[in-house]
Parts: structure tokens; sequence; C-alpha cells
């Protein structure tokens, strides 16, 4: 084994010692390394973003979160609840989010024949999507998101990510896999 030159520590003070004399052995440029310089050049001579105005991401969120209330109410158990089989209140919540804030936000409250069934906003600032709610039953949880594209779908599996539309159908589907 060749050991690499003695470096004694003032000298390291005073220049540049690449990896491989500090670890030893031969450096090898990797075929990335200039595609990622590349890359970054690139993102530096980017014009700057505009500043995010996350208030305004805060509003678009509760109402995001308020227009899937109403369409679940109006829309998707609108008979349901026209035959008291369902029966709807509100209450107020309160959200801390890192760049949003604290800010409150209403849970939707089903009552199903004495089961409680809450829609829970969980927060905007998910990744790969622009906000969660939790639909969470008396069994179990499972989890709506507002797509980029703007509408709500449910999850059905996280690993693969498996989400389908909201609609009466998976709503359905939903309540069944929450409730007992």
């Amino acid at each position: 084994m060749v050991r690499p030159p003695a470096l004694h520590p003032n000298r390291l003070a005073s220049r540049r010692v690449s990896y491989a004399e500090v670890v030893g052995g031969s450096s090898m440029k990797s075929p990335q390394s200039d595609e990622l310089k590349e890359f970054l050049l690139s993102r530096q001579q980017q014009a700057p973003t505009s500043e995010i105005d996350w208030g305004e991401r805060r509003r678009q969120w509760i109402g995001a979160v308020k227009r899937l209330y109403q369409k679940v109410t109006s829309e998707l158990l609108a008979e349901s609840i026209a035959q008291g089989l369902v029966t709807v209140s509100r209450v107020e919540k309160e959200i801390k989010e890192e760049y949003l804030g604290k800010y409150r936000v209403p849970e939707l409250i089903l009552n199903v024949n004495g089961e409680t069934v809450r829609f829970s906003p969980k927060g905007r600032n998910i990744i790969g999507a622009n906000g969660r709610v939790d639909l969470v039953g008396e069994l179990d949880a499972m989890t709506l998101v507002l797509e980029p594209a703007g509408h709500w779908s449910v999850v059905l599996s996280r690993v693969p990510r498996h989400v389908v539309t909201l609609d009466s159908k998976t709503l359905a589907e939903a309540l069944r896999r929450v409730m007992r």
C-alpha cells in the first residue's frame, strides 16, 4: 500500500488539499461532476424568483379546505344529509406550520348513526401535494390530498403512491375503511 505524503497540519491551512490526499489514493473525476457543476451554474444564472406570499398561500389553503367541505356536504353527501342519515357540524382547529404561522381552519364532523367521522386538516406544506386533510373514523384514518392541479384525491396507498380523485364512490370507500 502506498501511503500519501505526510501532511503537516500547518501546511493544510495554507493550501487546498484534495480528498485523495487526505484519505490516500488517486482522485478520479466523476462523470456526474461536470453535470452537477453545469446544473448549479444554470441555477445561479436563472433570474431570482419572486418572494412567496405566505399569507396568500394560507388564505388559499383555508379556502380549498372550505371548498372541500362544500363539495362533501352539498354534492357528495347532499341526499344523505337531507334524509337525516348524516348530520354535519364544524369546529375550529388551530394549526401551526413553518412559514404559514398559526392559523385557524375548520374541521368537518360527520355523525353517521352515532359514529363520528372527522375531516381534520393537517397542513398546506406537504411534499407532493398542496395540502392534506385526514379522514378520521373510529376504526382507521385515511388521507385526502389537494393535488397541484387543484382537485382533491384519496390516498389509497403511500408506497407506491396510489391516489384516486375524490367523488361519491371514493368517499364511500374511504368511509367504509375508517368506520367500524
